[in-house]
């Protein structure tokens, strides 16, 4: 994948490209457009965020048609506070590029604060002229209306899409995305959620149009996951997770709604009697074979994902005499006892991610490894590597504690599979 970022000053060229590096991209930022080194993304500044109208313009333009052909991605930083030459700069990527391209512009930012409603941007709950950005000595933000502030500099006819219908899905909007595009090359949304912004960036893939992100970096990050996980079809991985903290359930829940993923829950009751226990590794196994073919993420888990799925050890462990330990050692083993059944016999699963590290210490005792090829650290305490020996030599790995990262863990752990996957 080849992408291109494109920011008014340093600071936001640095900024979006560490958002996507987030997705295993390797990113370099430029000072010059001389010799671009050789990497999936390049981000550079044009500073020109104080400058005249006409010389963003041309700043702009020039960046992009040096850098941008034979980009799978091309983006326009802008401020999340709205500062700077928006229209001007938009038409000087957009006449780079080409007439068939659109601008596809969210400015929104929820997790610093800024969210945008009925065309009027919102700085921590406030009306953006009332905040730090109304209130700039050098360039003050004169407008709330998203839709005003990028209309004041362009050319082109700019459409505006609200939030409700966002709320309609992807495919709706994927609909009304294309609908609008015929007539004009600058769509601006709104967005309060991040799962706003996943939406857009779902449904402008799925219209099928040559985009320019014009974001402050959200969008873009959302829509190039969504390209990544289109180019990741046949590598198949097998998500394998035991830990039960809220930190793991969160993060299930993420990726279960950001991509799709074939989910099989064990049931921990069954684990405490031997004949019931075997059965149920039976069922999952079965269960996950019989979707290989159709699925490309495949999951299979032990965590409770709500109230009714959890099951109280201690109980389980005075009704059939056992102590804590062997109660523990029953959970890591059957989920794991499983999973290495299913990746000894489906060679299409190219990669596996653990969490929790009694998972890992099982799985890999079971599969016979000898060791993990240590190649990458994704995430603090989440590390990247190939299984080996035993019965799945090289076998991409992803090993996680439960408690370990953000909302998105299990997705960039993904990604970093997909993306080393041969």
């Amino acid at each position: 994948m080849k992408g291109i970022i494109v920011a008014d000053d340093l600071t936001g060229a640095n900024a979006s490209g560490a958002l996507v590096k987030k997705l295993g991209l390797s990113v370099c930022s430029l000072f010059s457009l001389q010799d671009a080194p050789e990497v999936d993304v390049l981000s550079y500044s044009t500073d020109s965020r104080g400058v005249a109208p006409q010389e963003a313009y041309r700043r702009v333009y020039d960046a992009f048609t040096r850098l941008g052909k034979g980009a799978n991605f091309c983006n326009k930083r802008i401020d999340s506070t709205l500062r700077g030459n928006i229209g001007a700069e938009i038409d000087g990527a957009l006449d780079a590029l080409g007439e068939d391209y659109r601008a596809v512009v969210v400015p929104a930012y929820p997790d610093s604060g800024r969210v945008v409603v009925n065309r009027t941007m919102l700085v921590n709950g406030m009306l953006l002229t009332d905040s730090d950005a109304g209130r700039d000595p050098k360039m003050p933000v004169t407008s709330d209306d998203v839709v005003a502030l990028v209309k004041a500099q362009t050319k082109r006819q700019v459409a505006y899409i609200p939030l409700k219908e966002i709320a309609r899905g992807e495919d709706s909007l994927a609909s009304l995305v294309r609908e609008k595009a015929a007539s004009a090359p600058i769509l601006v949304f709104d967005a309060v959620r991040n799962e706003d912004i996943r939406t857009v960036a779902r449904a402008v893939r799925k219209a099928s149009l040559k985009v320019l992100t014009v974001d402050p970096g959200p969008l873009t990050m959302q829509y190039v996951h969504v390209m990544q996980v289109s180019e990741q079809r046949e590598q198949k991985v097998l998500l394998v997770i035991g830990s039960v903290t809220q930190t793991t359930q969160r993060q299930i829940a993420y990726i279960l709604k950001a991509r799709r993923v074939f989910l099989v829950q064990m049931q921990v009751a069954a684990f405490w009697e031997e004949g019931r226990r075997r059965e149920e590794i039976r069922r999952t196994v079965e269960k996950i074979r019989a979707a290989v073919d159709q699925e490309d993420v495949l999951m299979v888990t032990t965590t409770p994902l709500d109230a009714a799925d959890v099951v109280d050890l201690h109980a389980a462990a005075a009704q059939y005499g056992k102590t804590m330990e062997e109660i523990s050692q029953l959970l890591s083993g059957t989920l794991t006892e499983a999973a290495a059944e299913i990746l000894e016999t489906e060679p299409k699963l190219k990669g596996v991610y653990c969490s929790g590290g009694d998972i890992t210490v099982a799985l890999l005792a079971r599969l016979k490894a000898s060791g993990i090829e240590i190649r990458d650290e994704v995430l603090p305490l989440a590390v990247y590597g190939r299984i080996q020996g035993g019965e799945k030599p090289d076998l991409r790995i992803v090993t996680k504690g439960g408690m370990i990262g953000g909302d998105d863990a299990i997705a960039l752990c993904l990604n970093k599979i997909a993306k080393d996957v041969d």
